[in-house]
């Protein structure tokens, strides 16, 4: 993912900022057992030793604290190790008395790198060997600690003896550079919801609690915060996370561009850290995230008639099927079915976005000013183009040899047997042989209810009932 990459290269620049001040941390450490004291400390200076044997050692102290004592929390040098203050410590002093001068005293971190002193380019280290100096009343040997690591750090001094010290590390809401954004879904329908999850980091790639975020989407755009504006910020937790929920709205377009920036002036005065340059606030810092921005792309909802094809005929009384599928509806939306206003059946979306009404019968428009229409709840009404053709007797007439009756014969194709029947009873037939041409069928006058059928693979369909007045 590109903000692990970029979040692994900040890192990486930062630590490469304390090698070019001679901070290069390293990972070697020792476990071996600590030796015990075999001499008395000295009350003023000390005598001279030599550079192999250790001296007793005693009274560790921690920016001028004893160490039993010191409860400071030292802050990642997001500034840089001069950019602390006493109240949030970049780097630590330890100074441990001594009982010659000369002699070997070797400190051991862990969670955290040694440094001798704090200028030129000496190697940090988390295992560091100095030598102990003389002073006015005393002899000591001292070490600077640092670290880049969130947790809880440990330095042993060692003589001939050992004394260890303990501190938390942790980073502060001014140390935040790097802000990384993602969404729940890339992906989303028309009116659904999803969370944009913002991580903020310092340059050591510690996650950075109460820092804010401000999360912006486009005025009159494809989406809104739950407040309904379009603009939100957050604040992060204790893992430098935080989320928010962001909802679409249909008809506003088919992606929507969700930004994060962060509003803290820390890099540098009235500058946003989120900005800093490469080389800010310190040389060799890599540049920070900046605004992150992510798109989102969104389905809106459609609806499109597949079954019958459009402009397809069917006699009047004749059943057919309609099918159709849907794009950005959720499974089980509701899906009814009019002819005009007056409803004809109801059906709801499968998990394929599809849907389907069996065995409809055909009628004319009805009333209203539409055919049939299918209505997705929440869309506008979608037309079935269907064509229905009145089958039925339309007129009839006392002829000579009986019975005239005149013929609609609807959708009908050539070759198609229309039957006549009298109060139910076949009592004549005839074949269709021009298509959307009335047929004439003449009968031996005899009073009844007469009607015209066609017998289908669906079944029997009727026309209209007549009973002529003779």
């Amino acid at each position: 993912m590109m903000g692990v990459w970029r979040r692994a290269a900040v890192l990486t620049a930062g630590i490469a900022l304390l090698a070019g001040c001679g901070l290069l941390p390293s990972s070697s450490e020792s476990s071996s057992a600590p030796p015990s004291p075999t001499s008395t400390m000295p009350l003023a200076a000390c005598p001279a030793g030599d550079s192999v044997t250790p001296p007793d050692v005693e009274n560790l102290t921690v920016n001028g604290v004893p160490a039993t004592a010191f409860t400071t929390p030292l802050v990642v040098p997001y500034q840089g190790l001069e950019g602390g203050d006493e109240q949030r410590p970049s780097v630590l002093r330890l100074e441990i008395t001594t009982s010659t001068s000369g002699s070997p005293v070797t400190f051991k971190a862990t969670g955290a790198q040694l440094v001798e002193t704090l200028t030129g380019t000496t190697p940090a280290t988390a295992e560091l060997t100095v030598f102990s100096e003389a002073g006015p009343e005393k002899c000591v040997a001292v070490a600077y600690v640092f670290s880049t690591m969130v947790g809880e750090g440990a330095v042993r001094a060692q003589g001939l003896n050992e004394e260890v010290v303990t501190f938390p590390v942790i980073t502060v809401r001014e140390a935040a550079r790097n802000v990384d954004l993602e969404v729940s879904d890339a992906k989303v329908d028309a009116g659904d919801t999803f969370d944009a999850v913002v991580e903020v980091t310092d340059v050591f790639n510690n996650p950075v609690e109460n820092a804010s975020v401000d999360l912006l989407l486009p005025e009159k755009g494809a989406g809104t915060f739950a407040t309904g504006a379009n603009t939100f910020t957050v604040l992060t937790d204790t893992k430098g996370r935080a989320s928010v929920a962001i909802t679409t709205r249909p008809g506003r377009g088919t992606s929507l561009a969700v930004t994060a920036k962060g509003d803290l002036a820390a890099c540098r005065p009235f500058e946003n850290q989120y900005a800093c340059l490469a080389n800010q606030p310190i040389p060799e810092f890599a540049a920070a995230s900046g605004t992150q921005k992510v798109k989102v792309l969104i389905t809106e909802p459609s609806v499109e008639i597949t079954q019958p094809s459009a402009g397809t005929a069917y006699s009047t009384g004749e059943s057919f099927d309609i099918s159709g599928k849907t794009t950005g509806v959720k499974e089980g939306t509701t899906v009814s079915l009019l002819l005009g206003d007056s409803p004809q059946g109801a059906s709801t979306i499968k998990a394929d976005g599809t849907f389907a009404f069996n065995n409809v019968v055909a009628q004319g428009k009805g009333t209203g000013d539409l055919g049939y229409v299918v209505i997705v709840t929440g869309l506008k009404p979608t037309s079935v183009d269907v064509n229905v053709k009145t089958f039925s007797i339309v007129s009839h007439k006392v002829v000579a040899p009986g019975l005239k009756f005149r013929v609609a014969i609807g959708a009908w194709k050539a070759g198609t047997i229309i039957t006549l029947t009298r109060d139910g009873a076949p009592i004549a037939e005839t074949e269709v042989t021009e298509p959307g041409k009335d047929l004439y069928i003449v009968v031996p006058q005899a009073p009844g209810f007469y009607q015209v059928q066609v017998t289908t693979s669906r079944g029997i369909v009727y026309g209209l009932e007549v009973e002529p007045v003779l």
